[in-house]
């Protein structure tokens, strides 16, 4: 007679699942959330790109693995699956960099960054099934701001070396990402110019990947935004909205991840939320609060996201550098 319940009781211990999200998280400042990271007990992590400022890393043995990585997410709560993907401070590594962040799959115990893009089913200790797509917004972009990359050829150019200067000379952008920038990417040859055109491959992966799927969620990672309503960093990105979205909406796809603008943000879109978790060790001020769809922000601190649920509802809670709770929303499917 107690074999039921001992089975119903330990039914009811684990009667939900929980992961955290964190972008641009690859500096120093990261230490400041580690350890409220820490204090939740994830079945695994969202890392959502810049995961080493300035410069990317250099290969493999980059001891940043272990400086920004490693030791810095140290606490035996976050020893779990990292879910990774790449952003534009990655790329500034170069081609040799993106590889090195991929090949680090196989020496550590908990990085997972096995391609450029890749879909993994995930079956949480309650039983949820969640489907994860990591997406390369670079390659989907056709680079960022200041890097024209074409998927096709893979080639790259800068968009405008001037601008790049003066950007540098405002302050804008860093000595070591300039030095990433004018070291990777040429200046763009007039005769010769980079033509940009669609990364139709990896669409026609994200499709296949969210048309097949019949899990509880699905959820989409990639570190450009869809929809952003930070002020004077990135916001929207175009290119997204066009060939993105309608794959989100069209698969019924629940949560697309993001980071790259420097806020916490989430955003409801034709029942997608995009949840944009870019405060991982860089913050900013600024948010066009009047941004049709936003739900909730958090600006001026660094912060991560802390999600729990099960297979008809999702809590998400926003967590800044002092460890407060400033906004929760709940998916419910029921």
């Amino acid at each position: 007679m107690m074999v039921p319940f001992l089975a119903l009781l330990l039914t009811k211990q684990v009667a939900s699942f929980s992961f955290l999200s964190i972008g641009d998280w690859g500096d120093k400042g990261a230490k400041k959330l580690s350890q409220h990271m820490g204090s939740y007990s994830p079945e695994f992590v969202l890392a959502i790109g810049d995961n080493f400022y300035d410069k990317g890393v250099s290969g493999v043995d980059d001891p940043q693995f272990k400086e920004k990585f490693e030791d810095t997410f140290a606490e035996d709560a976050l020893q779990v699956p990292w879910y990774v993907c790449a952003g534009n401070h990655d790329y500034y590594g170069g081609n040799t960099g993106i590889q090195a962040e991929m090949d680090y799959t196989q020496k550590s115990d908990r990085w997972y960054y096995p391609s450029l893009y890749y879909s993994k089913d995930v079956t949480a200790a309650d039983g949820t099934s969640i489907t994860l797509l990591s997406i390369d917004t670079w390659r989907l972009n056709g680079g960022d701001t200041f890097v024209k990359f074409d998927p096709a050829t893979n080639r790259s150019a800068l968009r405008n070396l001037t601008d790049v200067l003066i950007k540098h000379e405002a302050g804008v952008i860093t000595n070591g990402t300039v030095h990433q920038l004018l070291k990777h990417f040429p200046e763009e040859d007039p005769s010769d110019r980079v033509e940009v055109s669609s990364d139709s491959d990896q669409l026609q992966f994200i499709e296949k990947a969210l048309s097949k799927s019949t899990a509880d969620w699905k959820i989409v990672m990639g570190h450009f935004p869809v929809h952003s309503a930070s002020r004077f960093e990135h916001g929207d990105t175009p290119s997204l909205v066009k060939s993105l979205e309608p794959l989100l909406e069209k698969y019924n796809v629940d949560m697309y991840f993001n980071g790259h603008d420097h806020i916490l943000q989430h955003i409801v879109k034709n029942s997608v939320s995009y949840f944009g978790s870019g405060a991982g060790a860089r913050e900013h001020n600024g948010v066009n609060k009047g941004y049709k769809g936003l739900k909730g922000y958090m600006e001026g601190k660094y912060g991560f996201m802390a999600h729990k649920g099960n297979k008809t509802s999702l809590e998400t809670t926003f967590v800044n550098e002092d460890g407060s709770k400033t906004y929760t929303y709940t998916i419910n499917k029921e």
